[in-house]
C-alpha cells in the first residue's frame, strides 16, 4: 500500500488487492475489509467484481489491455512532444544571428 503526497485517497498495489480478494471470498467482503483496514468495503467489492470479470470475459480482458496500451502510448507521446519542443527551442537558440 502506498500513499501519494497531497492525496487523501489510499492506493493499494496489485498484490495486496489479490490477497484481499482471496480473503473476501473466504470470509466475506465486509469482514475482509475490516480485517485489512480498508475504510470502504465497497472498494474491495469493486476489486472482486473486476477480478471476476477479467477471469471470465475475454472481450473485457482485451478491452482492458487496449486501455493500458493507449495509456502507455499517450505517456510516450507526451515525452516525445516535450523532446521536440526542447529541440525546437535549442535549434532556434543556436540559429540566431550573433551579430545582432
Amino acid at each position: 500500500m502506498t500513499r501519494k503526497k497531497n492525496d487523501s485517497r489510499r492506493h493499494y498495489d496489485d498484490e495486496f488487492k489479490k490477497q484481499a480478494i482471496e480473503l473476501a471470498r473466504e470470509i466475506g467482503v465486509k469482514e475482509a475489509a475490516l480485517k485489512l483496514g480498508i475504510p470502504n468495503h465497497q472498494s474491495l467489492g469493486t476489486w472482486a467484481r473486476y477480478d471476476k470479470k477479467m477471469k471470465e470475459d475475454a472481450e473485457f480482458r482485451e478491452l482492458e489491455a487496449a486501455k493500458i496500451e493507449i495509456k502507455k502510448l499517450r505517456r510516450e507521446l507526451d515525452i516525445e512532444k516535450k523532446s521536440v519542443a526542447i529541440l525546437r527551442d535549442a535549434a532556434a537558440f543556436f540559429c540566431r544571428d550573433p551579430l545582432k
